[in-house]
Parts: structure tokens; C-alpha cells; sequence
């Protein structure tokens, strides 16, 4: 989020377990956290991710990044997923082990500055093509 409000985005954190696929749907891009529990993405994000799947989300952009102890898997299966869908993940999709540090903290945030820049290209063009 710091990348994306540096640049004057409007963001919002919401949890997995208290938002529905509507609200997620209403964002100009999305960005997942997911923790990697068992080699798995955490239940919660499937699940949104299930709810998601009905849904037309070609074009928009996401960003993934997660946090494991072992494996990792994660946060690369869910952009995995997220690219069938249709969404435009863009890369990378950041894993940190355990807890992040300052190089993959300001490689999150760098992230967070190309959501943002791209998010301000498409709104110019769209205004340059009304």
C-alpha cells in the first residue's frame, strides 16, 4: 500500500475472512496477501478465490505476495490461478521466509509504485480516448 499512496492511489486492506467478491471486484487492482500453511494457500484466500471464479476479471490488474516457513507455494499458486482467471498478475510475486527484510520490504512497496503507475496510465488513456 505505501507504494501505491506515494503516488496518490486511494488504498484500503481488507481481510479474507470479512470481504466478498463484490467490494474486491469494485477495485481498480488487487493485491493478495497469502500465507503458505502446509504447502497450501491459506483457506481464506481460496475461498474468495473460489467466489471470484464466477466472475468476469479479465484485464484487471493483481499483485501477490505471501510469507512461508518451508515451502513457499503459496503465493505462486494463487498468481497461477489468478492468470487463468484472467487478471494481469503483475511480477514479481514476492515469498518471504518468515518475516521480510528491508530489501523485500522496498521490493513490496516498488510493487505497490507499478500498480499505481499503471493504474494512472490506463486512467489517461481512457481519458485521452473519450
Amino acid at each position: 500500500m505505501e507504494g501505491a499512496l506515494s503516488l496518490k492511489l486511494d488504498t484500503s486492506a481488507v481481510d479474507a475472512f470479512n470481504v466478498g467478491a463484490e467490494e474486491l471486484l469494485a477495485a481498480d487492482a488487487i493485491g493478495f496477501g497469502v500465507p503458505t500453511f502446509n504447502y497450501h494457500p491459506a483457506k481464506p484466500i481460496m475461498k474468495l478465490l473460489d467466489d471470484l471464479g464466477g466472475h468476469d476479471v479479465k484485464g484487471k490488474i493483481a499483485v501477490v505476495f505471501g510469507s512461508y516457513g518451508w515451502s513457499g507455494q503459496g503465493a505462486p499458486a494463487v498468481a497461477e490461478r489468478l492468470r487463468q482467471m484472467g487478471f494481469i498478475v503483475l511480477d514479481p510475486v514476492i515469498r518471504v521466509k518468515y518475516k521480510p527484510t528491508e530489501n523485500e520490504i522496498e521490493g513490496c512497496v516498488l510493487l505497490g509504485k507499478d500498480v499505481a503507475m499503471r493504474l494512472k496510465n490506463i486512467k489517461v488513456t481512457e481519458n485521452l480516448n473519450a
